[in-house]
């Protein structure tokens, strides 16, 4: 898991789009009994897919020329958020250092 502290500089875009993405799906003190996302929509939003910023995901290995009944099928990445156009999980690659959907 990332902590803020550490996080790096190019990651902090996808952390505060995260951020903003929850707190619309949240309660908030001005509008009471409602979410901004209910009052949007008209209907309550489904939090059943939320996850922390920062957190373990495993991605399915595409690709693989030679397939090995041992080898794993998936690798740990970094969840950085939700992809906006479809229903993907956008992660953080540590070994090319790179923001990827799945």
């Amino acid at each position: 898991m990332l902590a803020t502290s550490r996080l790096l500089e190019f990651l902090w875009e996808a952390a505060t789009e995260h951020a903003a993405y929850v707190q619309n799906l949240s309660f908030t003190k001005f509008i009471p009994n409602s979410t901004p996302y209910q009052l949007w929509t008209g209907r309550k939003p489904n939090i059943a897919h939320l996850q922390e910023f920062g957190a373990p995901v495993w991605v399915l290995a595409e690709g693989q020329r030679v397939l090995h009944k041992m080898l794993p099928k998936s690798h740990q990445k970094v969840y950085v958020g939700y992809n906006d156009s479809s229903k993907s999980v956008k992660y953080y690659n540590t070994e090319t250092r790179s923001i990827l959907t799945s």
